[in-house]
């Protein structure tokens, strides 16, 4: 079995499309949608459509949750006021976690334990985001049951990390290689190249491969989307893969 696995694509369709012509060539037996779907400076609509479209088993991040409670954050207003009705109810039915494989992959946007706003596999302590402890990502897998691999999204960190037997896969972003957030502290998370990420997992026998993926598309295009909404910092992100320094 073959899982395509996407996640916070963000709004941006153009990302998005060139990652679904990448994964069409992979010919996966399924994708999964890990969340954080249409809030961004790009095209929330177009993508929403992209991703409805898909109709594949797809999960609500934190942003699908903001979106929903009206939050007042810059890509949810952006996202809020160009969505349908039709995009609203389509967010507000998908679910916060998924068992998938006859209950071998577990699929979540933050992690199993702590919701969506949690960080999985991150350390961001220093203000910049790194590989946490063993002792330290453990009890955040609590609630996969007998999942052999575990997959999350929210960081836009493209990872895969053995964790006592199981394989943690965090594709990477779609949309957005980078942000800066201030809860629960201060810290810039950077992919530190533009491309667009997803992942592919095999089985194969009774064990899983994994195969982190990053593919060019036209980032330019994407900058000036993010510009046209007064968004230079994710302008300047999406065209390098790194946060602006001040």
């Amino acid at each position: 079995m073959r899982i395509g696995i996407i996640a916070d694509v963000h709004g941006n369709l153009i990302a998005l499309e060139a990652v679904l012509a990448d994964l069409r060539a992979a010919a996966p037996d399924m994708i999964v949608n890990l969340g954080d779907l249409v809030s961004g400076p790009f095209d929330p609509a177009g993508s929403a459509d992209a991703q409805m479209a898909l109709a594949c088993p797809t999960l609500a991040g934190n942003h699908e949750r903001q979106l929903l409670e009206r939050g007042s954050g810059p890509s949810d207003v952006i996202a809020r006021a160009v969505l349908s009705q039709s995009h609203l109810d389509w967010i507000s039915g998908l679910p916060a976690t998924l068992s998938l494989a006859e209950g071998q992959v577990f699929a979540c946007h933050g992690s199993p334990r702590g919701g969506d706003l949690d960080y999985l596999l991150e350390d961001i302590s220093t203000g910049r985001a790194r590989l946490d402890t063993l002792d330290a990502i453990k009890p955040r897998l609590d609630g996969i049951g007998a999942a052999q691999v575990v997959l999350c999204g929210h960081t836009h960190m493209a990872r895969a990390v053995s964790v006592g037997g199981v394989l943690v896969v965090n594709p990477g972003s779609v949309g957005l290689p980078g942000y800066a957030a201030g809860d629960p502290m201060p810290h810039v998370i950077e992919a530190g190249s533009p491309h667009a990420r997803y992942a592919l997992i095999d089985r194969r026998g009774g064990d899983w491969s994994v195969e982190l993926r990053a593919v060019p598309y036209d980032y330019e295009a994407a900058a000036q989307q993010a510009e046209g909404h007064g968004r230079l910092q994710a302008a300047h992100v999406v065209r390098t893969g790194w946060w602006p320094s001040a």
